[in-house]
């Protein structure tokens, strides 16, 4: 058996034809027909029922199809590894955030001492980032929430403490701590990007007794901090996000131990691989 006839086999058997199999390979109808008759003859077994344009798999080609799977899935993940430390020699990583003044503070410096790396950042909604991640198309990902997905690692690598935050000129800015009392009187200013606020917003809500009908919904984090600074309300944001605003001011919240986290995630297969490791290692000893 050669990797020609196997592979042949395992497009047929995925496929259910031979016209769909030739396709996916690139190459003719004959061809493909070809290495399976040579795979047969070669073992003396028939693979597959042929009943005019239908085809179906024998018992052995059943037993040979879960043999072939397994492998093309080991061949596949081989690839994902030898790619993953291409890229490191291009100069390329490929990073996704939905927490924006988390990650920018880290490339910057990265770039400095990596400057062979050519770093791509984007900044997506976590369920953006989730389908980038499963379909490859980035390398990692940095979150507020954790993602649980097939084939890749979640590690929390840090958390922020959650205050109010007011605007500048906002009577509350005098003060060195304000109490859920306080917050009574204010609209509160959330992100959604659903019908619900953050997951983290609504244990904040919840924990207060804030009444729903003085929460104002955004669909952008970014509205966020924007509405606080026109005097539209209070958010409760972590002092990090707004050190650069200048109209804003992060206020501690009374009992209050709520945090929000951060997840560093990258498929397992790239554990080992340089840049990932590189850029892993560095996020951590920049905390």
């Amino acid at each position: 058996m050669n990797h020609a006839q196997l592979k042949a086999f395992h497009a047929v058997a995925k496929f259910g034809g031979i016209t769909s199999a030739a396709k996916s390979l690139g190459v003719t109808q004959p061809a493909v027909t070809l290495q399976i008759q040579a795979l047969e003859k070669k073992y003396k077994t028939p693979l597959f029922n042929r009943q005019g344009h239908t085809i179906t798999l024998t018992p052995a080609g059943l037993l040979l199809h879960n043999l072939s799977s397994r492998y093309f899935t080991l061949e596949e993940e081989a690839h994902m590894l030898l790619s993953s430390m291409m890229n490191l020699k291009s100069g390329k990583l490929r990073i996704a955030s939905d927490i924006p003044h988390r990650i920018f503070p880290i490339t910057a410096p990265f770039r400095e001492k990596h400057s062979d790396v050519e770093l791509s950042v984007a900044v997506h909604h976590a369920s953006h980032i989730a389908t980038s991640l499963s379909d490859r198309l980035v390398d990692i990902a940095i979150t507020g929430t954790p993602l649980s997905l097939s084939g890749v690692v979640c590690c929390e690598i840090g958390s922020e403490p959650i205050s109010a935050t007011v605007p500048i000129s906002h009577p509350l800015a005098a003060e060195t701590s304000i109490s859920y009392e306080h917050l009574s009187a204010e609209k509160i200013l959330v992100f959604s990007d659903g019908n619900e606020p953050s997951s983290l917003d609504q244990k904040i809500i919840s924990h207060g007794n804030i009444a729903t009908t003085q929460v104002i919904s955004f669909n952008s984090r970014e509205m966020v901090p924007e509405a606080v600074a026109h005097n539209q309300g209070i958010a409760f944001l972590s002092k990090y996000e707004i050190d650069h605003d200048c109209r804003l001011k992060s206020i501690p919240i009374d009992d209050c131990s709520i945090r929000r986290k951060e997840f560093l995630h990258f498929h397992d297969e790239q554990l080992t691989a340089p840049a990932v490791s590189a850029f892993r290692d560095f996020f951590v000893k920049a905390d």
